[in-house]
């Protein structure tokens, strides 16, 4: 059965996801999480729901799913410290530096690939298992054959696909619009969410939420992931509340265990949090809905029905969804720029039959034929469980030994001895449960008895072992092991490469209709290509590719190519011909990545720094180039800005078109070609 994969951003919400049907929980730390607005969880957090999970055969995933520059490595391998030493069930890594610290130096961690990495196609996949992970969490952007055929090429690792939550409007990870717009990095957990804002067409005048995306619900196709052999299912919401998360982990617990969900099932997901709600990617194809929330980006929940009649303070609504004093309500209005406005209130209802519900309301509001949504529902709060539950102990195997005048215990490179008078016991009982019996009795600390060894070299044969000096021993003992804390492993620095490494050109002079391109830009004695961050047709790129880099080798120049996402390293592994380089998308975060990349790629001639970052330290492989004078994409998206937001069909499409926008106090350019969109905003 796949696996029921839900959000915590809290214990709380945790506890409260296995309760209502999880198989397995992810969640952030306070630090290096991709959700900074999440509660989050700390170590003594992350020691509970270690050992709930153990002891209920739940699964536990911790997210490090940011890039990591070189000044906090430190503190995340502090960090690793506390969560090898607890142990979890797969960390999910987009940063492949730390991921490579991770497989050398934490090796009981097992490694999971973030959909930060924006893994999309068969070879990306194929890749990262050669690298050591054991799961990869693929892109949102994938329908289900899409889906399907790489489980089919890649059967020998764990898939995760994402059924249900937000959509993003640019690919997770290559998004840019929140750091060049706000300075708040969403590679860093800081995104701003300029998709949900409002912009302007400039050709209409038109404004709107042009890049808001519905929400994905996957509802039966489910069944569908489950029946191709998909691991895991996710379920996006670190965010959001313990009842959305109650409501989803119940609603695809329904359909998993009898087939389908419940009508109750159904309304309980709209009123805890639910924008326009679709299959998002999973049924991808021309003409299709668009995939865009509509009008507004924010919690509709379930339309209630018309305000029919008005007396004062008194409204009646025409409806058959049940409403109770204390549910949610709210209503639109239009905002001075023609765009919808929410007004929500909480419901004091007066009268309430079959078919219609009399609520007071504000006099001086008229609600006459306005249509209201139900957007919480009172009855489903969610009673908060308990976070009093024990920590997680490491069980260590301990060794005893007796001797006439002493006792000794010894574990982790630790020996405690305590000196005693042996005498016969009345009752004669085996000495080795007594001590099993002690030392299993841990209190507060965090290792407790794993198997005993226990040996009796005195000349007592039944000896008698008082209670308070072996509980005084015990203490002694488990004080003594509480001091070998997890050491921080010396992770190597990298060593500088033997290599011709080269200073890249201003990442502008490579930029032709898009940011990426196959077209060949000569500067000195190199002809550079850019392979683009995305695509859905990985061979026939290739294929395309390898002919253009193979009629400018031919020309006799030294082919340099840019690599821009992890799919193509096995590209460059096949092809030693040709010089590459770390393009702007591959992110080069830390020395730790560029070695990385230098060891899986070599012919690696350099490669550009991450470009929110204009300064390294510590001791690189390589000198990175800087990023300057170059423009990022905000958005790299799969859907259609002419289709999706203009509601074009895609009947006749030339698949080239141009568009701009503007949001105050930037304009941008909107390109779509064949069918992928890129936001550009304009110096």
């Amino acid at each position: 059965m796949i696996e029921l994969a839900l959000p915590s951003g809290s214990l709380e919400t945790a506890l409260t996801a296995f309760r209502n049907g999880a198989d397995a929980v992810y969640f952030g730390l306070k630090d290096f999480s991709a959700r900074k607005g999440a509660v989050n969880f700390s170590i003594e957090d992350l020691s509970k729901i270690r050992r709930y999970s153990i002891e209920n055969g739940k699964k536990i995933y911790l997210t490090i799913n940011t890039l990591i520059d070189d000044g906090t490595v430190d503190k995340m391998l502090k960090t690793l410290d506390d969560v090898a030493f607890y142990g979890n069930d797969g960390i999910i890594i987009q940063d492949l530096g730390i991921a490579r610290i991770i497989k050398d130096h934490y090796p009981s961690l097992a490694l999971h690939a973030s959909t930060q990495l924006a893994v999309h196609t068969t070879q990306g996949v194929k890749q990262l298992q050669n690298m050591g992970f054991e799961r990869v969490v693929l892109s949102r952007e994938l329908s289900l054959k899409e889906i399907e055929m790489i489980r089919q090429d890649c059967p020998d690792i764990e898939i995760k696909a994402f059924i249900h939550g937000a959509l993003c409007y640019g690919f997770s990870g290559l998004c840019s619009a929140s750091y060049l717009k706000c300075g708040r990095s969403a590679n860093g957990g800081e995104c701003a969410q300029i998709c949900r804002s409002w912009f302007n067409e400039e050709s209409t005048g038109r404004k709107g939420y042009f890049f808001s995306m519905e929400d994905m619900r996957a509802g039966e196709e489910i069944l569908e992931l489950n029946r191709m052999g998909i691991d895991s299912a996710k379920i996006e919401g670190r965010l959001k509340s313990p009842e959305y998360v109650a409501a989803v982990a119940r609603y695809y617990r329904g359909i998993l265990d009898r087939g389908y969900a419940t009508e109750t099932e159904e309304q309980d997901i709209c009123t805890t949090f639910a924008r326009k709600q679709g299959p998002g990617y999973l049924d991808y194809c021309k003409d299709r809905p668009s995939l865009l929330s509509g009008d507004y980006p924010g919690h509709m929940g379930i339309e209630c029905g018309p305000v029919v009649k008005q007396s004062g303070a008194y409204a009646t609504v025409e409806t058959q969804v049940p409403i109770e004093s204390h549910d949610g309500l709210q209503y639109f209005t239009q905002d001075r720029f023609g765009l919808p406005q929410s007004n929500k209130f909480s419901a004091e209802v007066v009268r309430s039959d079959r078919f219609s519900v009399t609520l007071r309301v504000d006099p001086k509001e008229n609600l006459g034929g306005r249509t209201l949504y139900k957007i919480s529902d009172s009855t489903k709060r969610e009673k908060t469980p308990s976070t009093s539950i024990p920590t997680f102990r490491k069980a260590v195997d301990i060794e005893v030994v007796l001797s006439d005048s002493a006792i000794c215990a010894s574990a982790l490179d630790k020996t405690v001895t305590r000196e005693l008078t042996l005498q016969e016991a009345k009752n004669p009982i085996d000495p080795s449960q007594t001590v099993a019996k002690h030392f299993s009795e841990s209190g507060d600390s965090a290792y407790t008895l794993g198997k005993l060894s226990f040996t009796n070299q005195s000349s007592v044969y039944n000896p008698f072992l008082p209670p308070s000096v072996m509980k005084d021993f015990r203490r002694q003992f488990y004080a003594a092991l509480e001091s070998v804390k997890p050491v921080t492993p010396q992770v190597p620095e990298p060593e500088k490469i033997q290599r011709n490494f080269i200073t890249l050109p201003d990442r502008s002079l490579l930029a032709k209709d898009l940011p990426w391109s196959l077209e060949p830009t000569v500067i000195g004695k190199r002809t550079y290509f850019t392979m683009p961050p995305v695509t859905f047709e990985e061979s026939a790129l290739f294929d395309k590719a390898l002919k253009a880099f193979e009629n400018a080798k031919a020309e006799g120049s030294k082919v340099t190519i840019g690599l821009n996402n992890i799919a193509q390293v096995r590209f460059a592994k096949e092809h030693p011909e040709f010089d590459y380089f770390a393009d702007v998308f591959f992110y080069l975060s830390n020395r730790f990545t560029a070695m990385e990349i230098a060891q899986q790629v070599p012919t690696l001639v350099g490669g550009y720094l991450w470009f929110e970052r204009q300064e390294k330290s510590g001791s690189w492989p390589f000198e990175p180039t800087i990023v300057k004078g170059f423009e990022m994409p905000s958005f790299i998206s799969r859907t259609c800005y002419r289709h999706d937001c203009r509601g074009e069909s895609c009947k006749g499409c030339r698949m080239n078109w141009d568009y701009k926008i503007s949001q105050s106090p930037d304009s941008f350019t909107v390109k779509v070609r064949n069918c992928l969109t890129v936001v550009q905003r304009l110096k």
